[in-house]
C-alpha cells in the first residue's frame, strides 16, 4: 500500500490579530451599509439572502455577523427613530406656532419617504415596531408643539398628537407609488395639513386615541 504523501507542515496564518479585527469590522460596517440600503428600497420584509447578494457575500457572512435579521433592523433603525424625536425638539424652537406643526411633519416625512425600511418601522409593520418607550416619548415631545399651536389659534380643535400614526400611515401609500414623481407625498401632507388648520373648520366626528391605545398601536 502506498503510503501518504507527506506535504509538510500545514501553512501558518501570519496574519495579525489587529489586521483581523480590522477586516471583521470592514466586513460588519459593509454589510450594515447594505442592509440600510435593502431595507430602505424594500422594506422590512427584505431577507437576509437579499442583504447578503446586495453585499456580495454569502448569506453565512451575514449570520457571523448578527443572530438575525430583527437584530440588525434594530441596529439600522434606532438612531433613526431617535432622530424623529430631536426633529419634535427642533420644531419647538420655530417662533411660529403653525409652521412648527409643518416643520414636523415634513421632516418626518421625508425621513420615511427616503426609507422604506424606517417608515414600517415608525408603523409597527411587518412585525416590526419602535421601542414603547420610543412611542410614548413621542408623545410626550410632540404634546407641547401641538399646545403651542392650539393655543395660538391655528390648531384645529380636537386635533392631537396621537393623530400622528394614521397621518403617516395614510402618507406610506403614497410613498414610492410614482416613479416619475417621488416627492408627490408632499401634495398629499399638504392636503392633511390643510385638515388640521383651525379656520373655522367643523369638530372632529370621533376622538382621537390616547396615549395609551397609540403606544399599543405602534410598539405592539
Amino acid at each position: 500500500m502506498a503510503s501518504r504523501r507527506d506535504n509538510g507542515p500545514m501553512p501558518i496564518d501570519h496574519t495579525s490579530p489587529r489586521v483581523k479585527r480590522k477586516d471583521a469590522a470592514l466586513n460588519t460596517e459593509r454589510l450594515v451599509q447594505a442592509a440600510r440600503e435593502v431595507f430602505a428600497s424594500q422594506g422590512l420584509a427584505a431577507t437576509l439572502e437579499d442583504i447578503a447578494k446586495h453585499a456580495g457575500v454569502g448569506v453565512g457572512t451575514v449570520y457571523r455577523n448578527f443572530a438575525s435579521k430583527r437584530e440588525i433592523v434594530e441596529t439600522l433603525y434606532s438612531e433613526s427613530l431617535e432622530a424623529v424625536l430631536s426633529g419634535v425638539r427642533t420644531a419647538l424652537t420655530i417662533d411660529d406656532p403653525w409652521q412648527a406643526i409643518v416643520a414636523f411633519f415634513e421632516g418626518a416625512a421625508e425621513a420615511q419617504a427616503r426609507d422604506r425600511g424606517l417608515c414600517e418601522m415608525f408603523l409597527g409593520l411587518d412585525d416590526f415596531a419602535p421601542h414603547q418607550d420610543l412611542a410614548s416619548g413621542l408623545i410626550s415631545d410632540l404634546a407641547p408643539v401641538f399646545e403651542r399651536a392650539r393655543a395660538a389659534g391655528v390648531l384645529r380643535e380636537g386635533v392631537v398628537p396621537t393623530d400622528v400614526g394614521p397621518i403617516f400611515a395614510m402618507l406610506y401609500g403614497v410613498y414610492g407609488v410614482s416613479e416619475s414623481h417621488p416627492e408627490l407625498w408632499r401634495r398629499y401632507l399638504a392636503i392633511l395639513l390643510d385638515g388640521l388648520r383651525a379656520d373655522g373648520r367643523p369638530p372632529l366626528p370621533v376622538p382621537a386615541m390616547d396615549a395609551a391605545a397609540f403606544t399599543a398601536a405602534i410598539a405592539r
